[in-house]
C-alpha cells in the first residue's frame, strides 16, 4: 500500500523530532543516519526517502525553527517624528528583550541552539560550517541592523542623549542580549534570562536616554 501525504509527513516530523534528541546527546558530528533511524523507530532507507544526508536532516530544523534574532520587529511607525523619551524607552526596551523573551519560552530554539553550540572550532573551515555559519551570520546581522534602525529613529526624534553615536549605541545593545543568551543557554539554572535580561537593557538605555 502506497503511503498516504499525511503518513509521509508524519514520518518525517518523527526523523526530526528523533534527530534532535539524538544530535543533543551524541552531538551532530558524532551521529549517523542510522542513529536517528533507530531513534525514530524507522529504517535507514526511510531517512534517506526524506533527507539526503545528516546535514540536510540539521537544516530541516533550522528551515522550521525560529531562533531569537529573527523574531526582533522594528518600532512601531506611530513613534516616527518627534516622541517623548519615556514611550521610545518603553518601545526600545520591549523591543530588546524580545529575543529573550522568545529564547526562555521557545524550546526548539533552545535545542538548536545547543546543538549547533556542540560543534567543534575546526568546522568552521568545513562545507557544513559555512553554510550553517552563514545563516546564523544573516539572522544576527539583521537583528544587529534592526537595532541600529531603532536607535538612529531615537536619535532623530531627541530620545538620545546628545554625542550619542546610534550605530555604537546598537552594538552595545546587541551585545548584552545575544550575551545573555549565550549565558543562559550554558546556566539556564543560574538566572531568569527574561527578568535580569529587562534589568540589563533599561540600565544600558538610562545611559543612552535623557531622564
Amino acid at each position: 500500500m502506497r503511503r498516504t501525504r499525511q503518513q509521509a509527513l508524519a514520518t518525517r516530523q518523527s526523523i526530526l523530532d528523533a534527530a534532535v534528541q539524538v544530535f543533543l546527546e551524541h552531538g551532530f558530528q558524532h551521529t549517523a543516519i542510522q542513529d536517528v533511524a533507530e531513534r525514530a523507530g524507522v529504517t535507514r532507507g526511510a531517512v534517506y526517502w526524506h533527507f539526503r544526508n545528516q546535514l540536510d536532516v540539521l537544516e530541516a530544523l533550522l528551515d522550521t525553527t525560529r531562533l531569537p534574532w529573527q523574531v526582533l520587529q522594528p518600532l512601531p511607525r506611530s513613534l516616527l517624528g518627534s516622541t517623548p523619551v519615556a514611550p521610545m524607552r518603553q518601545a526600545l526596551v520591549r523591543m530588546a528583550t524580545t529575543p529573550l523573551t522568545w529564547l526562555e519560552g521557545s524550546v526548539p530554539a533552545q535545542q538548536m541552539l545547543r546543538i549547533l553550540g556542540q560543534m567543534n572550532e575546526p568546522d568552521s573551515a568545513t562545507r557544513l560550517g559555512v553554510r550553517l555559519s552563514a545563516r546564523l551570520d544573516a539572522d544576527r546581522s539583521a537583528g544587529l541592523q534592526c537595532l541600529r534602525m531603532a536607535l538612529a529613529q531615537a536619535a532623530a526624534s531627541g530620545a538620545l542623549r546628545q554625542g550619542t553615536d546610534p550605530g555604537a549605541a546598537a552594538l552595545g545593545l546587541f551585545v548584552l542580549v545575544d550575551g545573555l543568551m549565550h549565558q543562559w543557554l550554558r546556566q539556564p539554572e543560574a538566572f531568569d534570562l527574561t527578568a535580569v535580561g529587562t534589568q540589563a537593557v533599561q540600565s544600558h538605555l538610562a545611559g543612552l536616554l535623557p531622564n
